[in-house]
């Protein structure tokens, strides 16, 4: 029964991730003006060794940035177990791909925390990282 029990939440922890990540994705190359709710309200996001706190200034923060177009090559998730997270639905996203940069393209990698909220996946940390080629 544990182990019907486990697929079930690797399975429900693969279906979510992929939904937020598209989600994500979108919002940032396309609707930057909208990703603080993406965030919890103190979530937090190291961008190549930049920490930023909080939704508001992560989403400040990518509007500074030059517009965006992220291809995801890879994407794993893991649900977080509920004991470690107070019973609070938890997953663990990485992805890796390439993003292009006024017109130049970075291989990256990325790895969010991201919890249940009012029935929405809200980022709790989020680091993102250029892979040196």
């Amino acid at each position: 029964m544990a182990a019907e029990t486990d697929r079930t939440s690797l399975t429900s922890a693969c279906t979510a991730a992929e939904s937020f990540t598209k989600l994500y994705y979108d919002f940032l190359d396309k609707m930057r003006h909208k990703l603080s709710k993406l965030y919890l309200e103190n979530g937090k996001l190291v961008w190549n060794g930049n920490a930023v706190d909080g939704n508001n200034n992560i989403q400040k923060f990518y509007e500074d940035l030059p517009p965006s177009v992220h291809i995801l090559n890879c994407l794993d998730s893991q649900p977080v177990r509920e004991e470690a997270v107070g019973k609070q639905s938890t997953i663990q996203v990485t992805t890796a791909g390439f993003v292009t940069l006024k017109d130049r393209k970075y291989p990256f990698h990325q790895s969010f925390l991201i919890t249940a909220k009012e029935d929405k996946w809200k980022v709790v940390s989020d680091v993102f990282r250029f892979q040196s080629t």
